[in-house]
């Protein structure tokens, strides 16, 4: 009766004491790692729900990465105009002192061919990452009127990954193009009728949608509905105008046909506006059509809806033969490249000719600093994504860590009082192993 008691003693320590070791080998594995989820066998639901963040987190890190080199880019660019402006107002000043009785227009004609010298060597020299969007070849296969800078990653309750985008248009801000094959055809334009209401409610079976055309050509479907839009929205009820024309232009940069030819925008009216982007060849005309999809719009964005949707076109004009299609080499002998107000063989212009030449440069100030204008809402909106990005990125790391990172001060703590229980269940064991030694003793 003795023995039995004794080996049963044994046995239920040796049972505590695998527990024990059990539980030390689970809090080991936490203090070391700093996870109480560190396999899916831990935690299957935790496991799965935190590498999927994990995985879009890579995916945030390499967007991150993409709006810098954007930035980059923008700001490489924005630094180019700039300075060309500059030389700009220096050299509609050298015009303005060539109008003086008495000024040796020659001495100025060499002033002036520096400054024309200088403001090319800016426009070429402004690359950034093998990139330069103020000196072109728009006759190169290579060349893009559209720069997307990649600046947001989603993925819906169902799994589907979508990429939002940030679109700059070279053909806004050129200042050379090197293509001598014709002058870009002006854009085709369609806008509104009314202004976009401030915040539009995509909630439900709300939805928009409608055919886009490129220049007579395949019409592409763009669709606005609760499905398209919650991933890339911050209120589905309430989508406001700006985030409105970045779906938009997001669903077209991922379209068949019109992407790269088309891009909307607002108007200063807050009037949706769709215009052709794209070059065309010598002789082709720019042209951008939109149909209202009658049956599946009930939902207005200024075009109308539902029945009373219509269509709306814009055209533009055709591509004609001339220098280059950039700010400062457009327009022949009016071009600001061209300007000459003395030649060794004919001499000196008049002063109606530096007047016009002072018109142009005038022309051309104008246009160049809309040019920084536009690479400066593109670098707000690239900075603006990426302090969005670098915070979604933080919020991820501490989703992660409320499910699978171990409270330490907690696990080394429990981890010191399972050392304390393994030695106490050893020694158990020990005396229970030598109770039994001694009353086997007796029966010799």
């Amino acid at each position: 009766m003795t023995s039995l008691l004794t080996n049963t003693a044994a046995m239920t320590a040796l049972t505590t004491l695998k527990s024990i070791s059990q539980n030390l080998d689970t809090t080991s594995n936490r203090v070391s790692t700093g996870q109480r989820v560190s396999a899916a066998s831990d935690n299957a639901a935790y496991w799965s729900i935190a590498t999927t963040v994990r995985t879009d987190n890579a995916s945030l890190g390499a967007v991150k990465d993409s709006l810098g080199l954007g930035s980059s880019a923008v700001d490489t660019a924005y630094n180019g105009v700039t300075s060309v402006i500059t030389n700009l107002q220096n050299l509609r000043t050298k015009l303005q002192t060539a109008l003086q009785p008495g000024v040796d227009r020659s001495k100025v004609q060499t002033e002036i061919a520096a400054i024309q010298s200088q403001m090319k060597a800016i426009a070429d020299s402004s690359v950034s990452s093998g990139q330069n969007w103020l000196s072109v070849n728009s006759a190169d296969t290579s060349y893009t009127d559209v720069r997307s800078v990649v600046a947001g990653f989603s993925r819906d309750k169902i799994g589907n990954i979508s990429f939002s985008t940030v679109n700059i248009s070279t053909q806004a801000i050129r200042l050379y193009d090197s293509n001598s094959g014709g002058t870009q055809a002006s854009t085709g334009k369609t806008t509104g009728t009314v202004a976009v209401a401030a915040t539009i409610d995509f909630s439900g079976s709300n939805d928009a949608s409608f055919a886009l055309t490129a220049n007579s050509g395949t019409a592409d479907t763009i669709t606005l509905n609760r499905a398209k839009l919650v991933s890339a929205v911050a209120n589905i009820a309430a989508v406001t105008r700006q985030e409105l024309v970045n779906a938009i232009n997001n669903q077209i940069s991922a379209s068949t046909n019109t992407a790269g030819k088309i891009q909307a925008s607002l108007d200063s009216s807050n009037r949706l506006v769709f215009e052709t982007i794209g070059a065309n060849a010598t002789g082709a005309t720019a042209r951008v059509d939109l149909q209202m999809d009658t049956t599946n719009s009930n939902t207005s964005i200024g075009y109308g809806s539902g029945a009373t949707a219509p269509a709306a076109f814009g055209v533009g004009t055709a591509a004609s033969a001339g220098a280059g299609g950039g700010i400062l080499d457009t327009g022949g002998a009016s071009s600001v490249t061209s300007i000459k107000i003395y030649d060794s063989v004919t001499g000196a212009v008049n002063d109606n000719a530096v007047k016009g030449y002072i018109n142009a440069v005038e022309a051309a100030i104008a246009k160049v600093t809309d040019a920084g204008t536009k690479l400066g809402a593109n670098k707000t909106q690239i900075d603006g994504q990426k302090s969005f990005v670098d915070t979604l990125m933080k919020v991820n790391d501490r989703t992660i860590g409320t499910l699978v990172d171990a409270d330490i001060e907690e696990e080394s703590t429990k981890l010191k009082a399972l050392q304390t229980q393994q030695q106490l269940a050893v020694q158990s064991l020990s005396i229970a192993n030598s109770a039994s030694q001694n009353v086997l003793a007796l029966f010799r």
